[in-house]
């Protein structure tokens, strides 16, 4: 059996036991709803809890996975020699932060957003670092899954160019999980998000390292939770062209994407890490 066969049906797996806990714990909170109406509760919304529970469920499944069915260990998928390679995380983490934070100041200077820096308090503070924790805690989870395992899968049956598009509508279609009311809101959203997976894909390809795209998945999720922090939005109708609170909604954002790709190909194009050539 190929590995993206074994990986369709360890996929398949993971998928189908996220969703029976998920409708389990959702079912769960709004019993618990009902049984304190006065208790003020923020319930979370169905596809946030199958998102939570399929991360935990693929993290400590695909540790399982890759000891027993691949025989390997996790960290051959791209975590070797940290003491050497944490720079890429440090770089790809305010990399990431720089390259977002440029679509939020574009639709500030738009005025599709407004600079609005909130007062920070002690709890701000608090969370602002636990922010930090948890954005590093999703790129190690989501990039040793997508770039670590399933990438490097399907790069050796079908090459680079073809495995980074595949990899890339995976995650953009695994973030995608929700009702569709609206197609034209989704789709843009759906679209960002598969630019995003594929500047992740050649953050791996060029330096064959999880590091890099690591650290840049963690400064966009960060840029992401904490906007909220320094600016507000205004309503409007150019959500093609803008966004929305996801940031990666909208042509802007895809304009600065290919940006970032063309910025990554020629870094890595003209160090020796790069010193082949990859076509994007």
């Amino acid at each position: 059996m190929t590995l993206s066969k074994k990986f369709s049906i360890f996929f398949a797996i993971i998928i189908s036991v996220s969703l029976a806990i998920s409708i389990l714990l959702f079912n769960l909170q709004n019993y618990l709803q009902t049984q304190n109406p006065n208790v003020e509760l923020k319930p979370f919304t169905f596809t946030k809890i199958l998102s939570r529970t399929a991360t935990i469920i693929l993290f400590f499944s695909l540790i399982w996975f890759r000891k027993k069915i691949d025989k390997k260990s996790i960290s051959s998928l791209g975590l070797e020699q940290f003491g050497k390679r944490r720079n890429e995380l440090l770089i790809g983490f305010l990399v990431g932060i720089f390259s977002l934070s440029l679509v939020v100041t574009t639709k500030v200077i738009f005025g599709v957003s407004t600079w609005a820096p909130k007062e920070f308090t002690n709890n701000d503070w608090f969370f602002s670092a636990y922010f930090l924790l948890v954005v590093f805690f999703i790129g190690f989870v989501e990039e040793l899954f997508f770039r670590g395992y399933l990438l490097q899968s399907f790069v050796s049956e079908w090459g680079e160019k073809k495995a980074a598009i595949i990899t890339s509508l995976f995650f953009s279609l695994t973030h995608f999980i929700r009702p569709i009311t609206d197609l034209f809101v989704l789709l843009p959203e759906m679209i960002g998000l598969f630019f995003v997976g594929y500047a992740l894909s050649y953050a791996w390809i060029y330096t064959r390292s999880l590091y890099l795209p690591i650290g840049i998945h963690a400064g966009w999720v960060y840029v992401v939770k904490m906007q909220k922090m320094f600016v507000d939005p205004i309503p409007h109708d150019l959500h093609w062209f803008f966004g929305g609170d996801r940031l990666v909604t909208g042509a802007v954002a895809w304009m600065f994407m290919f940006l970032f790709l063309f910025g990554l190909k020629r870094v890595f194009e003209n160090s020796p890490i790069g010193s082949k050539s990859i076509h994007l």
